[in-house]
């Protein structure tokens, strides 16, 4: 795992939210709780646009969905 990683300049990047905040997402925009923790961690990480064929991300105002 560290050489594909590393392989392909992929970088982890660590959940920042609180446990309320991930419940508020998932209740506001009728969330999973991996979604909710994905779309908070693009939103503190700064990124607005994500590659994703799960339709519920477009329901979230800070990103912008590839399919």
């Amino acid at each position: 795992m560290r050489g594909l990683l590393s392989e392909y300049n992929i970088i982890v990047l660590q959940d920042k939210a609180e446990a309320s905040e991930i419940h508020d997402t998932m209740i506001e925009y009728n969330l999973l709780p991996g979604d909710a923790i994905i779309a908070l961690t693009c939103k503190h990480y700064g990124i607005d646009t994500i590659l994703a064929f799960d339709e519920d991300f477009k329901r979230i105002p800070w990103l912008k969905v590839i399919p």
